[in-house]
């Protein structure tokens, strides 16, 4: 079978053996729909590595589903989206467009006035120092 049918098919047959098992009082309703969920989210990366991240995070929300419930998953969210909040990039905060420092890069986002209106840069890309470096013989 081509490989997008074969594991089709094999998420049904998942779903299913999973149906029984929560039939017989083995695992939660919880668990069950979040293995299917994160089996079906795994064909949407377009490259190997994002494939392989949201793998893991799958793992990680599923194992404390499976630990905790509905309330463990409110921890692993809570904890995805403290460790995306603190990333950084370049010193720019991963998260910037949509969780900004400042008020002004949020009004920015939403109403945006022409760029021959704006006096200079704002939020958390602001004034930038004119740093020189000295010529031979300078301190």
């Amino acid at each position: 079978m081509p490989t997008k049918i074969g594991q089709t098919i094999g998420i049904v047959g998942g779903i299913v053996i999973g149906t029984a098992a929560v039939e017989a009082g083995l695992v939660s309703n919880t668990l069950i729909v979040l293995v299917a969920i994160s089996a079906l989210l795994s064909f949407l990366p377009p490259s190997f590595v994002m494939s392989n991240t949201s793998r893991i995070i799958g793992y990680i929300f599923i194992l404390s589903a499976g630990l905790f419930g509905l309330y463990g998953q409110m921890i692993a969210f809570a904890w995805l989206i403290h460790h995306l909040i603190t990333l950084t990039s370049n010193g720019t905060p991963y998260m910037a467009p949509v969780i900004p420092r400042k008020w002004t890069d949020l009004l920015d986002g939403v109403f945006r006035a022409p760029l021959t209106l704006s006096q200079h840069r704002k939020g958390i890309s602001g004034e930038v120092e004119n740093k020189t470096l000295p010529m031979d013989g300078e301190e």
